[in-house]
């Protein structure tokens, strides 16, 4: 297809994509804003950039009594750094959203998912059949494809790559529900317009069904801001704008009863899509997923976990779940299997899945650290927390950030179940201890690298390619090809291997 003259929508692409063209484009685009009206454009970032007390309904900077973080002071980024953070921002959106790649993800859209069958691996056949759990870091992805023409990069990042995840296509990697880094209508609003499905917390400062609602409200006006910023004059503006909609999913209980309640205000403040969010095993989230589904029938998109084996996996879709979610524990500060005795032992599950549902299943716990080996193991979705959105300027606190003594700039990061969010969420014994602590609060640090800048954007974009590089080395166009190599590429990775394949 044709823009602007004789160009065509794939030359205009990777006119985007070079270094000075598509800078000199961005600059093009933003002039007005930066040098007329910079006051007015920058606004919405300052209006969230400044402690919690003073941050409503999103989620500000954030400190508590149980962090634990040492901090000399707060720091707002400098004015010239936010204006270059942003100009990075509007690039990489208006990538993700060019009339180029929307071609591949209607077309994705308009095509079934098709779940990955059962294909032969003798490492997880082996561990299967002799009770030996391997962790997903005891696992690594030979190289195929030496019989298929090259795969260009290029040409797969066009492409998504996407997949038919629940009922619209989106890429691989889901927003968490992890409120640190989360409760912000600024990440939710941007992953989503990142063409990803993203949750609304539900725990920390939005426990209270009221906030949560409202940041649902904030959400879609900034997912409205966006498409003034990047859509004017596209013909294909309120398409996009209903696709970024249905990617922000609220997030409920696993208790019929209170998920229930929760969902019926958030369907009020328009979401249409729920992730039902119990991180132990039980009957909750499938009978939760019953309730849903008799309230509101076709109306809404349901997502459901965490999942801990085949059967309820099969009960999930029996009763109308769109996706699962598995794993408990393995993340960067979750402790749950330390404490509960527990292997993280998704992967085993994941394989187990092959062949036994047909919905796409979300894998947490540890997989975006290993990207090539959770999609050849048959996840359709990577759920990603601090390594997409902490310390970037979206994630709560905007352009503040806690300052330690040597300068470095950071945001608290403590999970759905550390001990500062166990606080917020009034989940205390008496003399103030935390009850059930299963995470760490660490630190979600600003980035440093050369030539970046702390937009979540940036940081999908280096998954994006880690996407892409799984499947061009194994030969694959798409995520399909990936599924059904027969015999999968995945071995068992020695100490001195998972050494070398590093930098060292």
């Amino acid at each position: 297809m044709k823009i602007k003259g004789s160009k065509t929508f794939r030359e205009d692409f990777l006119e985007l994509r070079d270094p000075e063209i598509g800078k000199a484009r961005i600059k093009d685009a933003l002039r007005d804003k930066e040098d007329n009206h910079l006051e007015e454009y920058l606004t919405p970032w300052y209006r969230i950039s400044k402690e919690a007390k003073f941050v409503f309904p999103s989620q500000g900077l954030l400190t508590t009594p149980y962090d634990y973080l040492e901090h000399t002071s707060f720091q707002m980024l400098p004015q010239e750094s936010l204006v270059f953070t942003l100009r990075l921002r509007r690039f990489f959106l208006e990538m993700f959203n060019h009339p180029y790649r929307i071609q591949f993800l209607d077309e994705a859209n308009s095509n079934k998912f098709t779940a990955p069958p059962k294909v032969n691996c003798d490492v997880m056949e082996n561990s299967l059949a002799t009770g030996l759990s391997l962790s997903i870091g005891d696992l690594g992805a030979g190289i195929t494809g030496s019989d298929k023409e090259r795969i260009s990069r290029t040409d797969r990042y066009a492409a998504g790559p996407f997949v038919k995840l629940g009922r619209q296509a989106r890429t691989f990697f889901v927003g968490s529900a992890s409120p640190d880094v989360w409760n912000s209508a600024a990440a939710i609003s941007t992953m989503a317009a990142s063409h990803c499905l993203t949750a609304i917390p539900r725990n920390g400062v939005l426990y209270d069904i009221k906030r949560q609602s409202l940041v649902a409200k904030e959400t879609f006006a900034w997912i409205d801001r966006i498409a003034d910023e990047i859509l004017t004059g596209r013909r294909d503006k309120q398409k996009l704008i209903k696709y970024w909609k249905a990617n922000v999913a609220g997030t409920l209980e696993g208790n019929p009863e209170s998920a229930l309640k929760r969902a019926q205000e958030l369907y009020k403040a328009g979401v249409r899509t729920f992730r039902i969010y119990s991180p132990e095993p039980g009957s909750g989230p499938v009978l939760t997923i019953k309730v849903l589904r008799k309230k509101y029938k076709d109306e809404v998109e349901i997502f459901a976990g965490q999942i801990v084996d085949v059967d309820q996996a099969k009960r999930a879709e029996e009763l109308g779940a769109d996706g699962i979610f598995v794993g408990i524990g393995g993340g960067g500060r979750c402790i749950t299997g330390v404490r509960s005795g527990s292997l993280v032992d998704w992967p085993e599950l994941l394989w187990k899945l092959r062949g036994g549902i047909n919905i796409p299943v979300i894998v947490e716990g540890g997989a975006s650290d290993h990207v090539a080996v959770t999609l050849l193991l048959g996840a359709s979705g990577i759920g990603v927390s601090r390594v997409v959105s902490g310390g970037t300027i979206e994630s709560p606190g905007g352009a503040l950030f806690c300052a330690n003594k040597e300068g470095k700039l950071f945001k608290p990061y403590g999970g759905e179940a550390s001990a500062r969010t166990k606080f917020l969420d009034l989940k205390l014994l008496p003399f103030d201890t935390a009850s059930f602590v299963e995470g760490e609060t660490t630190k979600a640090e600003m980035n440093y690298v050369k030539h970046s800048a702390p937009t979540l954007t940036y940081n999908l974009h280096l998954l994006l390619e880690d996407a892409v590089l799984a499947l061009v080395f194994r030969g694959a166009n798409n995520l399909y090809e990936l599924h059904t190599i027969n015999p999968s590429p995945i071995k068992r990775i020695t100490g001195a291997g998972d050494f070398q394949k590093n930098t060292h």
